[in-house]
């Protein structure tokens, strides 16, 4: 079996309708996650959040934050850079794409781009997390100065 095939990525939808791509990722009233496959997905679950006042409320964000524990990306229509930062820093992507999209032509996209990509791209990125000794073999290796002169 390929081990293409094998691979899957949790990914997130910032949606209200479960069918479209329709809300900013701090004020989202639900994130629904997907298993994604070159070949298939389903749907693993679908987290509300109630109701909050506007503006930023740190809770709000660590509930949105701890619902994508996981997650390879997430889309929205958009999301603070301060909150992009928290995100990329627990290892979930932000994509932002315009309102009105349907999640299952973004899941298709997804699929359409998979060989050697992004599935790959998490992989390795898995495998240097879990490599403690990565940075210090990345500052102790040799640097060419010719390529930023």
């Amino acid at each position: 079996m390929d081990s293409e095939n094998n691979l899957q990525l949790q990914i997130a939808f910032a949606t209200s309708s479960q069918t479209h791509l329709d809300q900013h990722f701090g004020s989202c009233q639900s994130l629904t996650i997907y298993s994604i496959t070159p070949t298939g997905c389903k749907r693993l679950n679908s987290v509300e959040f109630p109701a909050s006042q506007e503006g930023h409320n740190q809770q709000k964000i660590k509930a949105r934050l701890d619902a994508l524990a996981g997650c390879f990306a997430v889309y929205c229509l958009a999301c603070g850079n301060p909150v992009r930062q928290q995100l990329l820093a627990q290892g979930t992507r932000v994509i932002i794409q315009p309102a009105g999209n349907l999640i299952s032509e973004l899941v298709e996209q997804i699929q359409n781009n998979w060989p050697g990509k992004v599935a790959l791209r998490q992989q390795r990125q898995s495998n240097r997390k879990q490599d403690v000794d990565y940075f210090t073999q990345l500052a102790e290796s040799e640097w060419e100065d010719s390529e930023w002169s």
